[in-house]
């Protein structure tokens, strides 16, 4: 198995070759429609995205993640059990104590994010709460610390925000095709067969980038934060009857987000069917986690 040095040294490179790629792509795109529409102005404001946006998820990503899971930070003099819990777990992890958050949303979850072990926080859904003992919980946050410990978090939160101006170019093209293309309504060159094949592109291929480039940075780096998560807790078992729970749960999230979903520390559930979520998941599945977890408890 891959070690957390190793993994810590990997994310670093990934991060900033995902980096690359993004304003590669975000750039190229505006490139080709700048050529096909005769205005170089648009490759210049598609650079300006790409290294602007990604300016945004190094620094800020962490903040637009919480916000968008409608977390609310706790006080030092509230939920006590929570925090003693992180605490302790921290200390083990030798890690600084993150930022706690707790979202309303009454889905079974939880996620870390921010930019490294200084700049952490850990978020976790009202719905965790209400159905995990003490030993589970401490499984779960002992996972998310695990992401912070591994530095995970960086190349999670960069792929939030690069995945969520993706969806967005694809929204942008969408709205484009419909309601007639850039410009004004009697502008030939946005009407031009090449302008839309553009557009259609853009459609189809960026929610699949999208969601590759999450599926990348997800499913491995699951198992190695649950193995480390054991390695903190002593207790395999807590971690399995955990994601067990997680698995089982009926409720959906309240706050779909597909830029979101590799955060968390399972697929949330949504109401588009069991057959869509295995479908496009970025994680593993509970199964080969909870076999790869038995493992090491025997």
């Amino acid at each position: 198995m891959t070690s957390a040095y190793s993994q810590q040294n990997k994310n670093f490179t990934r991060t900033w070759i995902l980096i690359f790629l993004f304003v590669s792509i975000v750039s190229g795109f505006f490139y080709a429609f700048a050529i096909a529409t005769r205005n170089p102005g648009i490759a210049y404001l598609g650079l300006f995205i790409s290294l602007g946006q990604s300016f945004v998820a190094y620094f800020w990503g962490g903040n637009m993640a919480i916000a968008s899971a409608g977390g609310v930070e706790i006080g030092e003099n509230e939920n006590f059990e929570l925090r003693n819990i992180v605490e302790n777990l921290a200390r083990t992890a030798g890690i600084p104590m993150p930022k706690l958050f707790i979202s309303p949303d009454p889905s079974a979850n939880a996620f870390a994010c921010g930019r490294d072990p200084n700049n952490a926080n850990v978020c976790v859904n009202q719905g965790l709460l209400d159905i995990l003992n003490k030993n589970e919980l401490e499984g779960v946050l002992a996972h998310e610390l695990s992401h912070i410990k591994n530095r995970d978090i960086l190349i999670m939160t960069v792929t939030m925000v690069l995945s969520s101006v993706i969806s967005f170019l694809a929204d942008y093209s969408m709205r484009s095709v419909m309601w007639g293309g850039m410009g004004d309504s009697d502008d030939n060159d946005s009407k031009s067969p090449l302008v839309i094949v553009f557009y259609v592109a853009a459609i189809v291929l960026a929610p699949i980038i999208s969601l590759v480039i999450q599926m990348a940075v997800s499913r491995s780096r699951e198992y190695l934060a649950d193995a480390t998560a054991v390695t903190l807790t002593r207790y395999p078992q807590g971690l399995i009857n955990a994601l067990a729970k997680l698995h089982n749960s009926p409720v959906p999230t309240s706050n779909p987000s597909t830029a979101m979903s590799h955060f968390y520390i399972a697929q949330p559930k949504t109401n588009w069917g069991e057959k869509a979520i295995s479908l496009f998941s970025t994680h593993p599945s509970i199964e080969s986690r909870i076999e790869a977890l038995q493992a090491m408890e025997g």
